[in-house]
């Protein structure tokens, strides 16, 4: 056994001992001795009382039985001696029972003779602690009689005594018992327990944060994993968090100290007589001090002059006496002798206590804010300015917009009447420059919404082929007339169904192709579409307007984008404009999320304006992606168009249907490819020839092949291509005597493509000459409202009249109101189908108007249509709060008022007045 193995029971019995003589000063042994033998002492008492109870109950018990057996053995025996009056015989009787246990006193009573007393007693008679019985004594004959009495004394002296002896030998042996199994308790809670916990005690005491104390382990050899092996196992992780604690808590103090030394703010604490206790670097910068520590200890009287000392330390004592914080802007001299404006915040120190040990300060530079505050108080000002401007402009615009209403509503009716050639001459000059200058105030109104923030980018979906094919159509008449051919170059797969804002898409296209045309003298203008990324529900494309025409020099396209910037003064006089349209365009797409408009562009050779925009794909877009017919896989076409990039596309978009394309430039290569294609034995099924082509043109040049036709051979499967005329082209067709399998427009697009090249080679039943979309669109939706029963209410008697042309002549039945009051008597007389609703009319305006009727249940669902010359936003709203369905503005484009009107009215639904 190992030394410190055999000494240690010596340790543990001195230690043992040592607790128990310490009680009741302290120590579990003493504690446990005292619990011990008081708990023992009450179970002992408790069974004492009741082990005592039985004994004097079975004492008692047999004390009765032995005085029964007395009256049943001796009452008969001594009543004959009374009756004998046999005082010999009853003494020595008498004396024997006094023999008996417990029996101390008897006596014998004649009670038969009323005139003598016959008595004989033994035994001392006891004052106390007995029990007494009386017997009676019969005798004799045949009829017992009562002759006299007997009565016997019995002490419980005995019983007491011998109740006490055997309690004090119950209670001396279990108090010898208790002690013996107390101290042995002690000393097995001693070896089990208290030793470990004194040596927990001993280890525990020297535990400090910074001590690197090893771990505690109890001396014994016995038990393993019991709660003390849990308690010393919970120490050692206790003192390993406080050691970890510690070292957080110093890597917490490291981390504060450098957040405070590299904070920009200054801060210290100062202790109740004002000297500085910690203080950050950008504080002691300030001051000119090396080390924050050199502050340490001093006061504001050290550091600064004296009146502000002063008055630091008044501003102390103010908050120390308050308890509280305190803001104070004020101005702090630097040590070169600078000041600078601070915002400073002083606030009463308080320690764990409440009371009030010194002050916290931290001071900010709000020197930044202040001329932050002055610009935005500027810019405020500004605003207003803008808003006001904005406001200006918005009015001006209805106020031009009333009367341009007139003259392109005037004059649009008056090229649908009988003209002769000069006549209708001037009237559409004079309806295009209305419309040019509409264009001019839209630019106008425009910038002004996006100044004023007004300007919002919807969400709706759309379909990008519409637009293409809107764009076309408004730009292509400008193009025809100045022999520019305008060109559509997009992928076959391009998906058309998105989810964006198609009335600024189209806005920003029609800028850039408008400028392209304007810009371009001959040549081609292509507007190009490309997707450069696609997933399962968004896309991003790719937009380009390139043309042959002026191009821009490096230096000016720097300022291209600003406000009523162009290249030079003399581009706006040739060229007119006001320089508007790529500022908002380039604003519209930036506001939709896109790249910025790049251009690509050199003097004299053409320009190309091109941007990024991301949609998300419409639901229904993978259901609707078109795929080519399988009708055109295997034919073969030839493509004649005398324009390079126009001939490379549609033959492109031939190739990507499945067909066989060739292409040429002119009539001659086309015959001569003819005849080569028709000796080998492959024939071009299809030809596709453009009809604007020079020397020979497309009609001639179908002529010329039909003529090569061999004799007997099948008509050929003619495509005619056109930018505009296509009545024209098939009237000349007809009076050469050629038959046209199908004419179509330029430019072209891959659905309208395939469709077309399906109605040449009579694979599907159709007319050759097909109106344009944007015509069969504005008749569909005028079949749609024919019949239907319309008020139109507007206070100025020109725009009633040129609304009542434009409905009339489409089959629509109208009636007119000057103002909203009339407007409302008139629908409690009348039945109709929509109104048509001015915003701004004397008497009762529309939007009070429409309040008042949407009070009335008949004419909740009616719809109403606000007709305004505000082309605001928040005139939108307005419209819509009062209660309109929708709303159209002036002056009126006649395919959106059908459309719209479309959109809300059904005929024969009038609602009831």
């Amino acid at each position: 056994m190992p030394p410190s193995e055999a000494s240690a029971p010596v340790s543990t019995n001195a230690q043992w001992l040592s607790a128990v003589r310490t009680f009741p000063r302290g120590g579990i042994a003493g504690a446990l001795l005292v619990r011990v033998v008081l708990f023992s002492t009450a179970i002992t008492l408790v069974l004492t009382v009741f082990q005592l109870t039985l004994s004097y109950r079975s004492e008692r018990s047999r004390l009765d039985d032995r005085l029964s057996e007395i009256e049943a053995s001796t009452a008969r025996s001594l009543g004959e001696s009374l009756w004998a009056l046999d005082r010999r015989q009853l003494e020595e009787q008498l004396d024997g029972l006094l023999r008996l246990p417990s029996i101390r006193a008897v006596e014998v009573r004649e009670t038969s003779s009323p005139i003598r007393s016959f008595v004989v007693a033994r035994g001392q008679p006891q004052g106390a602690r007995f029990v007494e019985r009386r017997v009676s004594l019969t005798c004799c004959g045949a009829q017992a009689q009562t002759i006299g009495t007997l009565h016997i004394q019995a002490t419980l002296t005995e019983i007491y005594s011998n109740l006490v002896a055997q309690a004090a030998v119950i209670l001396l042996s279990n108090a010898a018992k208790t002690f013996l199994v107390a101290f042995f308790i002690l000393y097995i809670v001693h070896r089990l327990a208290t030793r470990h916990l004194l040596d927990i005690t001993a280890s525990v005491a020297g535990v400090t944060p910074e001590a690197d104390v090893t771990p505690l382990v109890l001396r014994r050899a016995g038990l393993r994993g019991d709660e003390l092996d849990r308690l010393v196992e919970a120490i050692n992780a206790m003192r390993d968090r406080l050691r970890q604690h510690t070292l957080d808590l110093k890597n917490a103090n490291a981390r504060m100290a450098t957040l405070l030394d590299n904070m920009p703010d200054l801060a210290w604490v100062k202790d109740a007589q004002g000297h500085f206790i910690a203080v950050n670097r950008a504080l002691a910068a300030m001051k000119g001090i090396a080390e924050p520590i050199q502050l340490v200890g001093k006061s504001d009287l050290d550091i600064e002059a004296p009146d502000v000392a002063r008055a630091y330390q008044a501003d102390d004592i103010a908050v120390m006496a308050s308890r509280s914080s305190r803001r104070i802007e004020e101005t702090l001299a630097h040590a070169d002798g600078s000041t600078t404006l601070f915002e400073t915040i002083k606030t009463a120190l308080l320690d764990i206590d409440g009371k009030v040990v010194g002050t916290v300060g931290i001071a900010r530079d709000i020197s930044a804010r202040r001329q932050a505050e002055a610009d935005r108080e500027a810019r405020r000002v500004a605003e207003i300015a803008t808003a006001a401007k904005s406001a200006f402009l918005a009015h001006m615009s209805h106020e031009i917009r009333t009367p341009m209403n007139a003259i392109i509503g005037m004059s649009h009716l008056a090229l649908q009447g009988p003209l002769d050639t000069a006549q209708r001459d001037r009237v559409r000059k004079v309806h295009g420059a209305a419309k040019s200058l509409l264009g001019i105030i839209n630019d106008i109104l425009d910038l002004s919404k996006i100044e004023a923030g007004k300007l919002d980018i919807e969400s709706v979906p759309f379909d990008l082929a519409e637009i293409l094919d809107g764009l076309v159509t408004l730009t292509a008449l400008n193009a025809d007339e100045k022999g520019v051919e305008l060109i559509l170059s997009l992928p076959p797969d391009l998906p058309t169904p998105l989810v964006g804002d198609p009335t600024r898409l189209r806005q920003v296209l029609l800028n850039l192709c408008n400028n392209a045309v304007k810009f371009t003298a001959k040549g081609e203008v292509v507007v190009g579409v490309d997707m450069v990324e696609r997933r399962t529900d968004a896309v991003r494309l790719r937009f380009d307007v390139q043309d042959t025409g002026i191009g821009i020099p490096l230096q000016v396209q720097q300022r291209l984008f600003q406000p009523f910037a162009q290249a030079d003064s003399s581009t706006s006089r040739q060229y007119g404009g006001t320089g508007l349209g790529l500022t908002i365009s380039r604003q519209l797409v930036e506001m939709m999320g896109g790249s910025d408009i790049g251009i690509d562009s050199a003097p004299g050779s053409g320009s190309t304006f091109h941007f990024e925009l991301g949609f998300a794909l419409h639901p229904s877009a993978a259901q609707a992606a078109w795929q080519p017919p399988a009708e055109l896989v295997g034919r073969r076409v030839l493509v004649v168009d005398d324009n390079a990039r126009a001939r490379a596309i549609v033959a492109r978009l031939c190739t990507a249907f499945g067909m066989e394309a060739n292409a040429c430039a002119s009539a001659a290569e086309a015959v001569s490819l003819v005849r080569q294609a028709a000796a080998a034995g492959r024939p071009y099924e299809l030809k596709l020839i453009d009809w604007n082509m020079p020397e020979v043109d497309g009609i001639e040049c179908a002529d010329l092949l039909q003529r090569d036709r061999p004799p007997g051979g099948a008509p050929d499967a003619v495509l005619m291509v056109s930018p505009a005329g296509l009545s024209t082209a098939q009237q000349m067709a007809q009076a050469r005597g050629l038959v046209m399998g199908a004419l179509m427009e330029k430019p072209v697009m891959a659905a309208t493509l395939a469709d077309a090249c399906l109605r040449a080679l009579g694979v599907v039943d159709a007319k050759a000459v097909q109106p344009a979309r944007r015509d069969k669109t504005l008749n569909a939706n005028q079949a749609l409202l024919r019949g239907a029963r319309l008020l139109l209410v507007d206070d100025n008697e020109i725009n009633r009249e040129i609304g009542v042309a434009f409905l009339e002549d489409s089959g629509i039945q109208v009636r007119t109101a000057g103002d909203g009051r009339e407007a409302l008597e008139m629908l409690a007389r009348e039945h109709f189908d929509g109104v048509l609703m001015d915003c701004q009319m004397p008497v009762m305006d529309g939007y009070e108007a429409t309040r008042r009727l949407r009070q009335h249940m008949q004419w909740r669902d009616l719809p109403v249509i606000a007709m305004t010359a505000n082309a605001l936003t928040s005139d939108r709203d307005k419209v819509l709060d009062s209660g309109m369905n929708d709303h159209v503005t002036k002056p009126i484009n006649v395919e959106h008022l059908f459309a719209t009107l479309a959109r809300w009215v059904k005929p024969g639904n009038a609602a009831a007045g």
